[in-house]
């Protein structure tokens, strides 16, 4: 068999899956160390919670938070392959027993008794997603948002700081508001 084929053959689903997602919600492009840790100095997390990360990328956010919060439950929705495999092996090799992922759209995610979902993709998805959460979401869940707003909606709270991105929270019931 041709090497050209035999190449093309393995690289084609993650070539594939990488343009579907950036074209869909966002090319991967992980959050920063100094902003995912500004990030989650600022979340609340409780034993027994459901946490999701909506194009989970490597990981690199649930992994942070899981070393943190051992008695909360991680679930991390991808569809490009590369920084899935990436994360799979992340969770194999570090031991995380509270961290999963799915290989999933993450328009098709089950939000059903989540208490936080992490977002950071291009403004362009926003509205399908806000549909989702009005849909989906409980009153008191919250959806965090790394870089951009979500337009018609008023975020709980906003956190700036200087070279960082900035941080948009909002409450599940604050899409229902519209």
């Amino acid at each position: 068999m041709n090497t050209f084929l035999i190449v093309f053959l393995i690289t084609s689903p993650f070539l594939f899956t990488a343009a579907f997602a950036g074209i869909s919600a966002a090319p991967w492009l992980p959050t920063k160390r100094g902003d995912r840790e500004h990030m989650l100095s600022k979340l609340q997390i409780n034993q027994g919670m459901k946490i999701i990360d909506l194009g989970s990328g490597d990981g690199s956010v649930l992994f942070a938070l899981a070393r943190q919060h051992k008695n909360a439950t991680f679930i991390g929705y991808e569809i490009s392959l590369l920084p899935l495999l990436v994360s799979v092996l992340r969770k194999y090799f570090g031991g995380y027993k509270n961290v999963s992922f799915k290989c999933q759209n993450l328009f098709r995610a089950n939000l059903d008794g989540v208490d936080i979902v992490f977002v950071f993709l291009l403004d362009k998805s926003y509205p399908k997603l806000a549909k989702k959460f009005t849909a989906e979401l409980s009153d008191s869940s919250r959806v965090i948002v790394e870089a951009w707003p979500i337009e018609a909606i008023e975020p709980k709270k906003v956190f700036k700081e200087k070279k960082r991105l900035p941080i948009f929270v909002y409450e599940g019931k604050a899409f229902r508001r519209k």
